[in-house]
């Protein structure tokens, strides 16, 4: 069984004002491991707290630490990247990360649907992969998001396990595509909704969405001491790459 720890970053509207980007991070642990986990992130955030002034009631969410964390710009973007690369280095965890680039989508596009679908088909299909030798259907994936819109994700995940359609290629010498329906196969019930001041591991998958988001759209004080170039670098070695994904490792849906 693997546990995905999901939260975003920007937002899913298409209005004027909207972000320019939707980004889903998520974060995929064993659930054989969880307890390991749990107190290695809590010794992250002792060793933060050390060497930054992170105080203990301080969530370690991206923009949060960029607006009120301790110290000035430089020093928040330290605080950020030494975060990341404390999650890299938790060895049973792995990273999974999709943003959707809203500026040449279709009018008719459903951001939040683009987004979630492909971040869940991933995990599904890190799931079908992770199964044990000689089982038939792949390993058992829970998800745990914030408690953001989770209504409306609880609606979409019913619905993917029926029709979840893909886009994919075909033909060995002329290459065509054609949509396909995969739906949901191994991620199972609907997705528990926790509030990000009581999870750890949801303020740490906000972390490597916040990582996602100053790379498309960085703030000013970030990408004025490269925290747009730092941040992924940081999270890298703990990425899940796969088809569709750029150099970095992101899912990039951007004309769906």
């Amino acid at each position: 069984m693997y546990l995905m720890y999901v939260d975003e970053s920007g937002d899913a509207g298409r209005e004027p004002g909207s972000s320019p980007a939707f980004v889903l991070g998520g974060l995929i642990a064993p659930s054989s491991k969880w307890t390991e986990i749990e107190k290695e992130l809590v010794d992250l955030r002792r060793s933060l707290g050390a060497q930054y002034g992170l105080k203990s009631s301080d969530e370690l969410r991206g923009s949060t630490l960029m607006r009120k964390g301790p110290g000035d710009a430089a020093r928040r973007v330290a605080l950020i990247e030494a975060a990341l690369k404390g999650l890299a280095g938790i060895k049973a965890l792995r990273v999974l990360l999709t943003v959707v680039r809203k500026k040449n989508l279709p009018p008719e596009t459903d951001v939040f649907r683009a987004g979630w679908s492909a971040q869940l088909g991933y995990f599904d299909g890190f799931l079908a992969r992770s199964g044990s030798r000689g089982r038939q259907g792949g390993a058992q994936g829970f998800v745990v998001a914030d408690r953001t819109q989770s209504a409306q994700l609880d609606k979409l995940v019913r619905a993917l396990r029926r029709e979840r359609p893909v886009r994919e290629s075909y033909g060995l010498i002329r290459k065509r595509r054609r949509i396909v329906n995969r739906p949901l196969q191994n991620v199972i019930e609907l997705p528990q909704h926790q509030d990000s001041r009581r999870s750890l591991l949801i303020q740490a998958a906000d972390l490597c969405a916040y990582a996602v988001y100053q790379k498309e759209t960085p703030a000013m004080a970030v990408k004025a001491h490269k925290g747009d170039e730092r941040f992924l670098k940081a999270l890298e070695p703990a990425i899940l790459k796969g088809d569709g994904a750029d150099a970095s490792g992101v899912h990039v849906i951007e004309n769906a």
